[in-house]
């Protein structure tokens, strides 16, 4: 009878019929990598405490302040790519969840923040430097653009990224674009080689000749997809004197501006002039005054003389015009220092794209006026939001083609246009109302539907958006995606643009 066996024997038939895996209680994948990361990398670049400030800070310096809600197991602070390829093989070994940030600056969920996981922040790696010989730039992904042009301003070079000092390096990945783009193509075509922790944990390096597959795919596709890129060998380019500033005009001329922009997409033929056309709507009443809404065109001339290239701009009356002349410094501090920095809250981005021609213009106005009553319906659920029009001339296409036949977007002839949709929630909103606010966005932006043939720009687009389908290179970029993550694991593990 069982009352008359021992409590060794109750034990010992126990241990007989229960399998010895079931007994030890395994560790849950996120602490179990940190405590591997502790071991083999350290507590001072393996920080496990939520107290940490150097934890607090990575977990709250999202632009979409909404990936803050999210806490990691631990965050790993590596100081060289061999840092890395130590992560990402603990990681596999533990099946953990995980992210990579940079700037932070991509507001899609999961793209770069981690619940339960490791998050890998690549502040740290902030090596820069230049050869005066070939005019090669070579910098890690640690920091901001800004800090990156401010390093090779003394020889009077920059590279081509972000046209705001305040966003990481993680945008040249998917494309990037900048206000000397006109004239040298996205961030991603001034790629020359790549160094890349591949999911597999082996260091490799991408260029023309190693690697060449790899190398097309990190050009434009995305880059969580495929490694992490833990150094860029970039071609860069000369930074002298430049004619820029702000125009923020009068509130009653918003169909006269549209029209400039478009007559800017349609017929500006000089590679040295960049703009961007911004309306803003504010929280503020209407009261029929149009004192809810502002307009500023960003304008960009590479040299110190603009001449007539913005005249369609400046003629028509404003409030403030600040061109003048100033170094790529002053370019990317406009209109105030670090401006992407000033812009933290409840961020998401929306994007489409339109021809060039008389049809794609006119649906320029209806995105407008859409836009516009959307913001209008919609007052007290934002803080802002902003229609951001970003011209893609044929010189620009022209030069992205020219070297090794195109990126991964295969960019199809200018001229054509993005337009960034901005949206920041109010805080006040409940996560049910913030849902419902972002849905009806998204309707708002597909009511035009986008020219077909002609890609979503990556880099402004949500991840329902299913940008990478719109690519020239989409075919390619899944074979390449399924050479180098065979089993899957960036795909299953982290976010990021992917192909299901």
């Amino acid at each position: 009878m069982l009352h008359n066996i021992s409590s060794y024997g109750v034990l010992s038939l126990l241990l007989s019929v229960i399998p010895a895996s079931a007994l030890l209680k395994r560790a849950a994948p996120g602490p179990e990598a940190c405590a591997d990361l502790t071991k083999s990398l350290g507590s001072k670049t393996v920080v496990t405490s939520v107290l940490s400030l150097d934890y607090i800070k990575s977990r709250m310096s999202y632009f979409n302040t909404e990936q803050s809600k999210y806490r990691p197991s631990c965050i790993i602070y590596p100081n060289s790519t061999e840092d890395v390829a130590v992560a990402v093989k603990a990681i596999r070994k533990a099946d953990s969840r995980f992210a990579i940030k940079a700037g932070g600056h991509n507001p899609n969920e999961f793209f770069s923040s981690v619940d339960k996981g490791v998050l890998i922040d690549l502040s740290s790696m902030t090596e820069r430097s230049y050869d005066e010989a070939t005019e090669l730039a070579t910098y890690q992904p640690g920091g901001p653009f800004g800090d990156i042009y401010d390093y090779f301003l003394p020889w009077n070079r920059t590279v081509v990224g972000a046209r705001l000092a305040g966003v990481g390096t993680g945008l040249a990945l998917s494309g990037g674009l900048s206000y000397l783009s006109s004239q040298y193509g996205l961030a991603c075509d001034s790629f020359r080689e790549l160094e890349v922790v591949l999911p597999s944990g082996e260091i490799a390096i991408a260029s023309e000749h190693t690697n060449p597959d790899l190398f097309y795919a990190l050009r434009g596709g995305g880059g969580n997809a495929y490694g992490i890129v833990t150094k860029y060998t970039v071609q860069s380019h000369p930074a002298n004197t430049f004619h820029a500033g702000v125009v923020v005009y009068l509130f009653q001329q918003n169909s006269t501006v549209l029209n400039a922009i478009s007559d800017f997409i349609r017929y500006n033929q000089d590679p040295k002039a960049a703009i961007i056309g911004t309306y803003m709507k504010l929280p503020t009443p209407d009261l029929d005054l149009n004192l809810d809404e502002a307009i500023i065109l960003f304008l960009v001339y590479d040299g110190p003389d603009s001449g007539s290239a913005f005249n369609n701009f400046t003629s028509i009356p404003h409030l403030l015009n600040t061109l003048a002349q100033t170094d790529y410094h002053g370019v990317v501090n406009m209109p105030l220092p670090g401006g992407a920095e000033l812009s933290k809250g409840r961020n998401n981005f929306r994007v489409t794209v339109h021809a060039g021609n008389d049809e794609g213009i006119a649906n320029l106005n209806q995105l407008y006026e859409n836009w516009r009553a959307w913001s209008d319906k919609n007052k007290g659920k934002y803080i802002l939001t902003s229609f951001d029009i970003q011209p893609i001339p044929k010189t620009l296409t022209d030069a992205s083609n020219a070297y090794l036949g195109g990126n991964a977007m295969q960019m199809p002839d200018g001229p054509w246009y993005w337009v960034n949709y901005l949206l920041t929630a109010s805080p006040l909103l409940s996560d049910r109302a913030l849902a419902e606010v972002q849905e009806s966005y998204k309707g708002l932006v597909e009511e035009v539907p986008p020219t077909e043939g002609l890609p979503l720009f990556i880099n402004d687009a949500m991840r329902d958006q299913n940008p990478l389908r719109t690519y020239g290179g989409y075919e390619r970029l899944k074979g390449i995606k399924a050479k180098y993550d065979p089993d899957g694991f960036f795909s299953e593990r982290t976010g990021g643009w992917d192909f299901s």
